[in-house]
C-alpha cells in the first residue's frame, strides 16, 4: 500500500510512521493502562477466555498483559515497526503468514495476532467476532470525518453481547488541536449511538500525550463503556 493510499485512509498516515521511525511516540504507553486495570472487571464481567480486539493498536502493552491472563488478543496495525518491536520487547516468538490484504504476525500458540495493513479491509472473513475492544489511541488517532468508518467496521467485528472500552480526550482546540483529537461525547453517540448504549466509566486529568501549550488547562481523558442495547 503506497502512502497515497494510506493518506486516503488516515489522512496522515506518512507523519505517524515517521513518529515511530524517529521514536517519537509519547502516545505509548510503558505501563498498562491504570483504567483498564481499574475497571477489567467492567469489561470482562470476570469471564475467562475472551476475544479481545485492538484497533490501532501500536505496540501496547496491554495485549500482552490481557493475553498473559488466558484472553485471546487481536490487534491490527499499519505500522510494520510498531508490530516487530511489539514482538521483540516482549521476547515473544511469532510466526508471519502472508494473506490477502494483511501480514498476521502470530504468537506460536495463536493467543495472539497482529495483522498489519489497512484497519478499513479488516473483517470477520479473517477472524471471528469479539467479545471486548480495547480502542486506547485507535478512534483519537483519526479525523472526525473518518470515524463513522471506522465505528462500522467495529460494529461488524463485535458478538451480540459485547463491551466496548473507548479511551477519548477533551481539552481546549484552541489551545492544541491534536493528536489525540477530541472526541466529545455528543460525536460518540452519533457515530456510536445508533448500536450502542454509552457510559462515562471514569475520568483523570492527564498531561501525557499533550503539548506545553495546555500545561495550565490540561486536558481530561475519559474511559467509556459501550455495551449493546
Amino acid at each position: 500500500m503506497s502512502v497515497q493510499e494510506e493518506n486516503l485512509v488516515y489522512s496522515d498516515a506518512f507523519y505517524w510512521k515517521e513518529r515511530w521511525k524517529n521514536n517519537s511516540i509519547e502516545f505509548h504507553c510503558k505501563t498498562n493502562h491504570k483504567m483498564l486495570v481499574k475497571h477489567l472487571d467492567k469489561l470482562t464481567l470476570n469471564r475467562q477466555n475472551l476475544r479481545f480486539f485492538f484497533p490501532l493498536c501500536g505496540k501496547s502493552l496491554d495485549m500482552a498483559w490481557l493475553a498473559s491472563l488466558g484472553h485471546q488478543v487481536v490487534g491490527v496495525e499499519f505500522v510494520k515497526s510498531a508490530i516487530e518491536e511489539f514482538f521483540d520487547e516482549n521476547k515473544m516468538q511469532f510466526k508471519l503468514i502472508e494473506l490477502d490484504k494483511f501480514k498476521l504476525y502470530s504468537s506460536l500458540d495463536e493467543k495472539l495476532k497482529i495483522y498489519h495493513g489497512d484497519f478499513f479491509d479488516f473483517s470477520n472473513s479473517y477472524e471471528e467476532s469479539f467479545d471486548c475492544v480495547w480502542d486506547r489511541g485507535g478512534l483519537v488517532a483519526l479525523p472526525a470525518d473518518q470515524r463513522q468508518k471506522y465505528a462500522e467496521v467495529i460494529h461488524r467485528l463485535l458478538k451480540k453481547e459485547f463491551r466496548y472500552f473507548l479511551d477519548a480526550f477533551e481539552y481546549d482546540t484552541s489551545l492544541y488541536p491534536g493528536p489525540p483529537h477530541l472526541a466529545t461525547l455528543e460525536e460518540l453517540e452519533k457515530n456510536f449511538g445508533c448500536k450502542c448504549k454509552i457510559k462515562l466509566i471514569d475520568t483523570n486529568p492527564s498531561y501525557r500525550l499533550f503539548s506545553e501549550s495546555l500545561k495550565d488547562k490540561p486536558p481530561v481523558e475519559l474511559l467509556y463503556l459501550l455495551t449493546n442495547h
